[in-house]
Order: structure tokens, then C-alpha cells, then sequence
């Protein structure tokens, strides 16, 4: 009797270990199936992560085109990962202004404001209008609407992630958690990263005076000079070495307001022995002209000390005592006179030095080809190969005055270039205009970027006509600065129509335009930050986790 109770009990313990393991299997069973939908969310979570990375790093080479740039962080957030099924109208993209974080403060550097980037109507500077996140570094502000330039693009996506054994037990579904990333192109409101040999032309003829006697004082060239120290403040004096030159020519001191003297002809522009004209109906022999000015084109050299302190704990200051900033700060409108024999009727003439862009790009092109002018400067190896860079300002149409030695437009001379043609030179001459363009070509060929900068006269001025066309010099200096070797068709704003200032700032070529005076005080610091097409992701609460 007690065997066959042990025998019923045993099997009764068997049957009761049987449903507890039966229990146990289920479980094991229903968390390895939920283990193995947890491993694709995490799996698919990574990929909607590097998936909106992607899409961000995409939509930013395309600014500051704002539709082009939803368009293809758009595209590429489906084409980056195909095997997601990702909803196209789910893809949440967003349009930003990336700029500095003002000095001792979490607030934003307003004084960036349209110059590294133009948020339109979004945002309003001086208003207390409050940035959408800083990160003690950089301050994000919305973007978009009139005039809006934006550098930033933000791309958000949250997927719904469909579970293969959660239904059993009522989890059929996971969510990935809103993901974004955002991607800022350019400057993005710090020191531009990347070395540069930087030569700045700026352009002191007689005609840059002209709105100097505005009530305010705050006339073309008194701006251009505050603009040229502010873009001071926007470079990195360990990457980037800057040299300064003229349109017209000066001469090698630390204040370049003192006009040529030296030459055969002391106290006129020219420089060598030539033809010449001593009085007023003598004519000359139009034959073997090889005429330069005295003085140089580029006569400050490369500096490396034009700026102190530090942005990081808003002591970056202009250095005063640099002698960069003193050939800016006494800069002088050249006053220099020119006597010429007339190339069609061998007259003498007598003017001021005129404007000859040809000239002056030839010779930046050559102070930046010269490798001697590096020496004692730091290296800069661990930074990389530093490019070589043309910003060109100027305010009006080339006016050249001689006809020029037959070589002047070769580079291993130092020839001045002059008009070629056979009528009396002066302003709206076509020839000038290609001058300029066949030396702009000749700098591209070498590698070198070309910035060009227009400002009050030049947004109508003229050089002449093809095929019943009017060139405008504005048109001519967007196609100098054409990242193409030849140039491209210009399309080139008239700025002194009203929005179109932003409009041509904003358009990511390499020129830039001010309609007036007070347009010039952000623009080299915009166009110092053009240099750059670089990308990079940003991190910013309230905008990219």
C-alpha cells in the first residue's frame, strides 16, 4: 500500500515539474522572441540614426538654396536606407542660422547677423528675440522666409517599428524615439578651420570717396576699412596669413596713405624710362611703352599677428600695434596723377591713376605664387595644405590708362596691364573687362580662389557691349570669381534694388554686393566665411541630440 502511494505521488511530482517546465519553456520562449524584437528596434534605431545623419550632412552642401536643401536631405534620408521602408512625408526637416555665442555670454553674436548668416523674416536682430538653443559656443536661430540665408538643416524622423513575436503578447509595436541631426555648412559661427594664404585687394581710387560726405561719415571707404578689421576678427591668425594690397598701387610703409614718388618721373604714378609727353600738343610714338607705377600691389605682406586673445573666453581683439592693422587703419584714397600720351591721338593727358583690376589681380596672382613671400612664417603642416585665396574689392569700372607692353599679360614680369585697343583709353572700355577676366582665368588655372566684392557704382557701372548687350561690371566680376576656370554666365543682382542685396549675398557663389556704404559692414566677414564649403554636425539642446 505505502509502495503504490509513493508511486501515485511520484508521478503526480512528475506531472507538477512537466507544467512548471512547460510554464518555464513559454517564458523562456516569449522573452528570447521579445529579446529578438528588441535587437531589430535597437537595430533599426541605429539606422534612422545614421540614416537622418546622413540626410543632414546632404541637405547642408546644399545651402544656403533652402529648397534644394530640403529636397536632398529629404531624398537621401529614403536612399541611405532602403531596407527602413521610410515614409517620405514623416521625414521632418528644419532650416537654421548657425552663428557665435557673443562674448561672455550664452546669447547670440547679433553682429553675424546678415553677414555669416541671414535668418529672413524668422528672427530679427536687436529685437531680444531669443535664440532656439546656444551651447556656449554656438547660438541657433530659427530661419527662414524674406532674405533668409540659412547655414544649418535639422532632419528628424521617428519610426514605428513592427514586432515579430511581441503580438503574442500584446507588444506588436515599438517606436525608435524622435531622432535628428543637424548639419551646418561654412563658418557656422566659429573661426574657419582650414589654412589659408590670403591676399586682400581693396580698392582706394578717387571714387570710394564719394560717399564719404554722408551726414553720418560712414562713407564707402571709411566702411570698407571697419569692414576689413571686423574680417580680421573672423580668421585664425595660426591657419591663416593674411597680405594687403591696393587698388591703386602704394607703397612699402606701415601707413599706406604715401603716394608714389620714386622713378624717373618723381612725383607722378609711373615708374621706367618711356615715352613721355611734355606738353600738351606733343605727339608721341604709340611704340615701346613698357610702363609700371611705382610703388607695389601688394605692399603689407603676409601677417600672422593681426589678432589677440581668444574667442573661447571673449578676449579675441584686433591687434592694434600689427602692422596690418595700421596699413588699414591710415589707409588713404590715392591722390597720385598720371601723365600719358592718349593711345589713338598721342595728346598728352593728365588724370588720376585710373582702375586697373587687371593689373592689380596680376599682381596678387604673383605675391601669392612667390613662395619667398612665406619666409619666417610659421609652418602649418599638421593643418594641411593651406589654399590660396583673392578677395578683390572694388567700387567701379576698370579705367585703364595706356596701351599696355605687348607681355603685360604674362605673369613673369612686372608689367602693368593697360588698355590694348585703338581708341583713348578710359572708363567703359571693353578690353578692360576682359583683361580682367583673362587674369582671373590665369589665377583658377593656378589653384588660387577668387572672392570678388562690388560695391555703389559697380551694380550699374559699364564696359561696354556684345552683340548688342550691355556688359555690366558687376556681371563681369561674379564670372572673375566663377570656381570654374573660363567663368560662367553671370546672373549677377543689380543690389541697389531693394532685397536684392540679401538675395545675391545669399546665393553661395563667390560674389558679393553692397548697394551702399553701410551694406560693406558685414560683407568681407561673409566672404571670408565663403572660403570654406566645409560641413559639420552640430550639437545644440533644443535643436540636434
Amino acid at each position: 500500500m505505502s509502495n503504490l502511494r509513493r508511486l501515485v505521488k511520484g508521478r503526480r511530482e512528475r506531472g507538477a515539474v512537466a507544467i512548471i517546465l512547460a510554464m518555464v519553456m513559454v517564458m523562456l520562449l516569449a522573452a528570447a522572441a521579445l529579446g529578438m524584437d528588441i535587437a531589430k528596434l535597437a537595430y533599426e534605431r541605429q539606422a534612422v540614426r545614421a540614416a537622418v545623419d546622413a540626410a543632414a550632412q546632404a541637405g547642408s552642401y546644399a545651402l544656403p538654396d533652402a529648397v534644394a536643401a530640403v529636397a536632398d536631405a529629404k531624398a537621401f534620408a529614403l536612399a541611405s536606407a532602403p531596407d527602413l521602408n521610410l515614409n517620405a512625408a514623416s521625414v521632418q526637416v528644419q532650416l537654421f542660422c548657425a552663428i557665435a555665442v557673443k562674448p561672455g555670454t550664452n546669447l547670440p553674436d547679433e553682429t553675424q547677423v546678415p553677414g555669416i548668416c541671414n535668418p529672413g523674416t524668422a528672427w530679427t536682430k536687436g529685437t531680444g528675440m531669443a535664440a532656439t538653443g546656444c551651447n556656449g559656443v554656438i547660438c541657433v536661430l530659427p530661419c527662414g522666409g524674406a532674405g533668409a540665408a540659412c547655414n544649418t538643416i535639422k532632419v528628424s524622423y521617428t519610426k514605428i517599428v513592427d514586432f515579430m513575436f511581441g503580438p503574442a503578447i500584446n507588444i506588436p509595436t515599438g517606436t525608435t524615439g524622435a531622432l535628428s541631426s543637424a548639419a551646418c555648412k561654412g563658418m557656422c559661427g566659429s573661426i574657419a578651420p582650414n589654412p589659408l594664404d590670403v591676399v586682400v585687394i581693396a580698392d582706394r581710387t578717387p571714387s570710394m570717396a564719394d560717399s564719404e560726405l554722408e551726414s553720418n561719415m560712414q562713407g564707402a571707404f571709411v566702411n570698407m576699412k571697419q569692414s576689413l578689421k571686423n574680417m580680421l576678427l573672423t580668421m585664425n591668425r595660426d591657419q591663416q596669413f593674411v597680405a594687403f594690397g591696393t587698388i591703386a598701387k602704394s607703397t612699402p610703409a606701415t601707413c599706406l596713405t604715401q603716394e608714389p614718388s620714386s622713378g624717373t618721373f618723381s612725383g607722378l604714378a609711373f615708374n621706367g624710362v618711356s615715352t613721355f609727353v611734355s606738353t600738351s600738343q606733343s605727339k608721341v610714338p604709340q611704340t615701346n611703352k613698357k610702363w609700371t607705377f611705382n610703388g607695389s600691389w601688394v605692399p603689407v605682406g603676409y601677417s600672422n599677428n593681426y589678432t589677440t586673445g581668444s574667442p573661447l573666453d571673449g578676449t579675441l581683439a584686433v591687434n592694434t600695434a600689427s602692422n596690418l592693422f595700421k596699413a588699414i587703419d591710415c589707409l588713404e584714397i590715392s591722390d597720385s596723377t598720371v601723365s600719358y600720351p592718349g593711345a589713338s591721338s598721342g595728346y598728352k593727358k593728365t588724370t588720376n591713376e585710373g582702375t586697373h583690376l587687371a593689373a592689380a589681380m596680376k599682381g596678387a596672382i604673383q605675391y601669392l605664387t612667390n613662395s619667398n613671400n612665406l619666409s619666417g612664417m610659421p609652418s602649418r603642416a599638421d593643418y594641411g595644405t593651406p589654399k590660396k585665396v583673392i578677395i578683390f574689392e572694388t567700387d567701379g569700372a576698370p579705367s585703364e590708362l595706356f596701351q599696355s607692353h605687348s607681355d603685360a599679360m604674362l605673369l613673369n614680369n612686372s608689367y602693368d596691364i593697360g588698355y590694348t585697343g585703338g581708341a583713348d583709353v578710359g572708363n567703359g572700355l571693353k578690353q578692360s573687362c576682359d583683361n580682367l577676366l583673362a587674369m582671373a582665368t590665369k589665377a583658377k588655372d593656378l589653384g588660387i580662389k577668387i572672392i570678388t566684392i562690388g560695391v555703389g557704382d559697380v551694380n550699374t557701372a559699364t564696359c561696354g557691349s556684345s552683340n548688342g548687350s550691355t556688359i555690366y561690371v558687376r556681371d563681369v566680376l561674379a564670372k572673375a570669381a566663377s570656381p570654374k576656370s573660363n567663368g560662367v554666365a553671370s546672373d549677377a543682382y543689380n543690389c541697389t534694388v531693394s532685397g536684392n542685396t540679401a538675395k545675391e549675398n545669399g546665393d553661395g557663389d563667390s560674389y558679393f554686393c553692397a548697394a551702399t556704404s553701410a551694406d560693406l559692414a558685414s560683407i568681407f566677414a561673409a566672404a571670408t566665411a565663403s572660403i570654406t564649403g566645409n560641413t559639420k554636425y552640430i550639437k545644440v539642446p533644443g535643436v540636434s541630440d
